[in-house]
């Protein structure tokens, strides 16, 4: 399967995750050998490990508005831990807004499947968060 980026500017090109060859569908994929099929439409949440260490652990108003099943920690070729956040359902828009306000460095997406490309439509890059009580 393909994976195309839309609209992401190249400041965050620079530094996102997103961009590394074979990591956001390696977790797709991994999800889907565990889970089954994803949704046609998700939104997703990328942020490194090493920021969320630095808050004290996940905040957790983060934790209520995800799923621990959807919540993945994945390491890049170069052994970086991320968390991988996958939101889902009618207010997963909203959700993902809220979390990423508190996750600083992460990267946000609206994931779609299309003729057998997974596509990630760029929404927004919070580099530093706004609201870190937990």
């Amino acid at each position: 399967m393909q994976l195309e980026i839309l609209g992401q500017p190249n400041y965050v090109a620079s530094w996102s995750v997103a961009g590394i060859p074979g990591f956001i569908q390696t977790v797709l994929d991994r999800w889907q050998r565990n889970n089954g099929e994803l949704p046609d439409r998700f939104m997703l949440v990328a942020c490194p490990q090493v920021e969320i260490n630095a808050l004290g652990g996940l905040p957790d108003r983060v934790r209520e508005l995800t799923n621990p099943r959807l919540r993945f920690q994945h390491f890049t070729g170069c052994h970086k831990p991320y968390l991988v956040i996958m939101i889902v359902g009618e207010d997963a828009g909203a959700r993902r807004e809220m979390v990423q306000k508190m996750l600083s460095w992460s990267e946000g997406y609206q994931v779609e499947y299309v003729d057998r490309t997974t596509r990630l439509r760029f929404i927004e890059a919070t580099e530093e968060c706004e609201d870190t009580a937990g």
